[in-house]
């Protein structure tokens, strides 16, 4: 698995996580500290910023699981495809693409876009 593969596997980890703390400390290890992450909903800045942003959604969304879809890449810039599913299973409600800029190997700024 190619190191930005690794990477958005860890972002899909981190999203699908529901422990503040252990989200926190995914957060730190996929995003730069001064990270934008912004979709349809949100723009929030930085570690604090994702992990609020995310701590919300899983509170609305209790057991839905994302899952990683088609990776492409060039340079430092990566787009992807993802989807969501209660539990991880059955027929997705929820799908998108993601466009990343990374910056040392970290997620820099994010943009979500849904189906």
């Amino acid at each position: 698995m190619s190191d930005v593969a690794n990477l958005l596997k860890k972002y899909i980890d981190v999203f699908n996580e529901t422990d503040d703390t252990s989200r926190q400390a995914g957060i730190a290890e996929v995003f730069t500290e001064d990270a934008i992450y912004s979709d349809p909903t949100a723009e929030v800045h930085g570690w604090g910023g994702v992990n609020g942003h995310l701590g919300n959604f899983r509170k609305q969304a209790p057991g839905l699981i994302f899952a990683l879809g088609e990776i492409r890449q060039h340079h430092d810039t990566v787009l992807f495809s993802w989807s969501a599913a209660p539990g991880g299973v059955g027929n997705p409600v929820a799908s998108g693409e993601d466009f990343v800029l990374l910056e040392g190997g970290r997620i820099k700024r994010i943009h979500g876009f849904f189906d």
